[in-house]
């Protein structure tokens, strides 16, 4: 998953944006010991315990933040992600509607409704942008420094066309302040070197892509050694095999 889309639909698919935002796990230490294989098990244990119908937002944003990360990284049949991420849209508006004032509840109802769009074709994509960047920005209102808002504003500003939205400068700056909220985010700094690699910015796209692929994240490893350091670097090898770029021309 991942690799370079093409077009409006490439909007939505959050690279491990998909990874859970700050404040929806309070036990997040862990992450670490969890594969999907456990995920998927706290999901049916939630489910039969009729979370999704809870009055608590905390359990409705873990259920949330569940249905995510399983659809971006655990699921593989496209039905199957499709669905997850409509249940984790329909969950975490619930939770929107008990607490608005959540950030992560914005996020996650952006990220779910955003990712299944995306999967079902461009005209639903376009149909849903407004209320996506609706929601992003509000996140982003109740918390200005939610890494994981910066990073999907990032791709919205960076992927959308100048007459949509599309701003590139908006977009450096929102991956920039996301990996500097947070260095070990590797989702945004992969997009953040796939910015640099498109405006011929070579070397910082290496220094960005050598750190994702050296610097494992302290929480859902997994989804790391699963997707994003491959992807790291496999666009290292494109660097040095179709621009001809030498590595060791940049400086540690």
């Amino acid at each position: 998953m991942m690799s370079r889309y093409v077009g409006l639909g490439v909007l939505l698919l959050m690279v491990g944006i998909f990874c859970c935002p700050r404040g929806v796990l309070k036990a997040e230490d862990s992450i670490d010991r969890q594969f999907p294989v456990d995920l998927e098990r706290e999901l049916e244990s939630l489910v039969r315990d009729g979370t999704a119908y809870s009055k608590d937002p905390d359990r409705l944003l873990r259920l949330a933040s569940l249905y995510l990360d399983l659809g971006y990284g655990g699921y593989v049949e496209r039905e199957k992600k499709v669905a997850a991420f409509q249940e984790g849209a329909r969950v975490a508006q619930k939770a929107l509607d008990l607490r608005e004032s959540s950030a992560d509840a914005h996020f996650l109802y952006a990220a779910n409704l955003g990712s299944a769009a995306e999967l079902q074709g461009l005209v639903i994509v376009a149909l849903n942008l407004q209320q996506l960047k609706d929601h992003v920005h509000r996140a982003l209102e109740l918390d200005e420094r939610y890494v994981p808002a910066h990073h999907m504003l990032g791709r919205m500003y960076e992927e959308l066309p100048w007459f949509l939205g599309g701003n590139q400068k908006a977009a450096v700056e929102h991956l920039k302040t996301a990996v500097s909220l947070d260095v070990l985010y590797a989702p945004a700094r992969l997009d953040l070197a796939r910015w640099y690699m498109k405006h011929g910015q070579h070397g910082e796209a290496v220094r960005e892509l050598t750190l994702v692929v050296e610097t494992p994240p302290l929480t859902k490893r997994w989804i790391w050694e699963r997707i994003h350091r491959p992807e790291a670097q496999a666009l290292l090898q494109q660097i040095v095999t179709q621009e001809g770029f030498d590595p060791s021309r940049v400086n540690p």
